[in-house]
């Protein structure tokens, strides 16, 4: 029983100091820069980007925030030549702080994807999704932070699903 106390005290007292921590950056507007690794379920490709995201949290626990990505590569399967031109999307974004210095984070938002595609290939993985995800935060500082988070898009009308690893670097205005 002493333990469960101990144990529930520094939880309780860790939640508290990285609450208070995150307080601090509400209302601050940041952007980011990465670069994202982008696999294709339907089309088998593998596709990079690179992107930018700006953001703001509007509490402690939640924010909103925009993407904007354009292809750095193309990617030959099956005689087919892929290429991503840009992709757009919105997401809300939810943070658990772990610690002052570390955030896990989750995203659930649209997007608006454009793929340079054959037209023998149809139009999948391309076009408006549904995009969920998940990913972690490390502050270095007050204004900067490295992130690190896996977004999975689901395509409206069965046009395929995608998943994206991205790393960013994360500035705070």
């Amino acid at each position: 029983m002493k333990t469960f106390v101990i144990a529930a005290a520094t939880a309780l007292a860790l939640t508290a100091t990285a609450g208070a921590a995150s307080a601090q950056d509400v209302g601050r507007v940041y952007g980011s820069v990465g670069v994202s690794g982008q696999d294709n379920d339907t089309t088998n490709s593998k596709l990079g980007s690179v992107n930018a995201r700006v953001g703001t949290k509007i509490t402690p626990h939640f924010g909103v925030e925009g993407e904007a990505a354009f292809g750095t590569n193309k990617d030959t399967v099956a005689g087919s030549e892929y290429r991503l031109t840009n992709k757009v999307g919105a997401y809300g974004v939810g943070y658990l702080p772990v610690s002052p210095k570390f955030d896990l984070i989750g995203r659930v938002g649209l997007s608006d994807t454009d793929l340079k595609a054959p037209a023998a290939a149809g139009k999948f993985e391309q076009g408006t999704a549904v995009d969920y995800g998940v990913g972690a935060q490390y502050h270095f500082n007050n204004d900067y932070a490295a992130r690190v988070d896996y977004t999975k898009s689901d395509f409206v009308g069965d046009k395929g699903e995608s998943t994206a690893t991205t790393v960013s670097l994360v500035k705070k205005f």
